[in-house]
């Protein structure tokens, strides 16, 4: 009877100590996952200067891939264009289809901003190899060759200042994403 007293005081301690250790861990992922929020918060408010996304990609088991895809879009939204497209290369790189997708996507859109079509396009097909259903993708490729891939010669430089949303307006750089403009997509 007493072994078995014993035994289970042992076992009961185990529980505890396991217990303790959970709520640990759960503590500090918590802190991660504020750092993570407060950095899409950012992103939401056009505050560029957060380093957030930073801080949590120091946390043990922080998902590098998802942190590098935020900071890409980070960039973009503060126009810092590549930059952008560094942290979309390095985010396009995991095994997370939908994160594959959308960084592909988003370095398109990057590329587009950075005036190299040829390569946008080339990010847009691979997106839609991932996922051939995806319309917004279909879109933007299709808007390229129209504005921009079919033109010969000198005239696809002129064709893509022409496209709606992508021209330059007076002071203020590209078109609002209202005009045809695409956008990041930010909803990972």
């Amino acid at each position: 009877m007493r072994k078995l007293i014993n035994d289970s005081r042992i076992l009961y301690g185990i529980l505890f100590i396991g217990g303790m250790l959970c709520l640990a861990f759960a503590a500090y992922q918590t802190q991660y996952s504020r750092l993570v929020a407060a950095g899409n918060r950012a992103v939401a408010e056009k505050r560029f200067d957060t380093q957030a996304y930073t801080q949590a990609s120091r946390y043990w088991l922080a998902n590098q891939k998802l942190l590098l895809y935020n900071q890409g879009v980070l960039n973009y939204e503060a126009q810092n264009f590549s930059r952008a497209a560094d942290l979309f290369r390095q985010a396009y790189q995991t095994d997370n289809r939908l994160l594959r997708k959308r960084a592909l996507y988003n370095l398109g859109v990057v590329l587009l901003a950075l005036e190299e079509p040829e390569g946008a396009a080339e990010m847009f097909k691979e997106a839609l190899r991932i996922d051939p259903s995806d319309p917004e993708v279909k879109f933007n490729l299709e808007r390229l060759y129209h504005f921009v891939l079919l033109e010969k010669g000198g005239q696809a430089k002129a064709s893509l200042q022409q496209a709606p949303g992508l021209h330059k307006e007076e002071g203020k750089g590209l078109g609002k994403e209202g005009a045809g403009r695409p956008s990041p997509r930010s909803d990972i």
